[in-house]
């Protein structure tokens, strides 16, 4: 599998029915879901599916994530997932990704993961060979903006008192 060039990783998917909630839009889990299934893709690409799981006993694992919702998906839609790596170390990674219905954004994941031994059950560094994918999808993405919802925290935001 070669890496695209602009660093970008795009999955798509179609929300059916079984993904909506009681008010007929995309569950919350199910932004999750497909998420995770971009998410992997993107492992994939990198080299870390589940051969590399079964050949290294390394995978990786989700430390904190954070989703935010701008619009409602619906039945049938068809999605579009973009991917990409804001930075990573010798064992963890922070990826961006964006969900689109067309060119109109519905909602935004970030996450940072771990690089983790399935034996020892705890963080383990990323073999030579993803390190040198991360690093080639990084550069390719280096021109590229900072996603503007990237860093975000939740809270209630108050207007000072006058």
């Amino acid at each position: 599998m070669s890496l695209p060039a602009n660093g970008l990783c795009e999955y798509r998917v179609t929300v059916g029915r079984d993904w909506l909630d009681y008010n007929e839009h995309m569950n919350v889990a199910y932004y999750l879901k497909a998420f995770d299934d971009a998410g992997e893709g993107m492992t994939l690409l990198i080299g870390m599916g589940a051969d590399y799981t079964r050949r290294t006993h390394n995978s990786w694992v989700a430390l904190e994530s954070h989703i935010t919702f701008q619009n409602e998906a619906l039945l049938g839609d068809e999605l579009r997932i973009v991917t990409r790596v804001l930075d990573f170390d010798e064992k963890k990674m922070h990826i961006f990704q964006e969900m689109y219905r067309g060119q109109e954004l519905l909602a935004t994941h970030e996450q940072l993961g771990l690089h983790f031994d399935t034996a020892a059950r705890r963080g383990c560094p990323f073999t030579p060979e993803v390190r040198a994918m991360l690093e080639a999808l990084h550069a390719a993405q280096a021109t590229l903006p900072r996603p503007p919802a990237s860093g975000r925290s939740v809270g209630i935001r108050r207007q000072a008192p006058a």
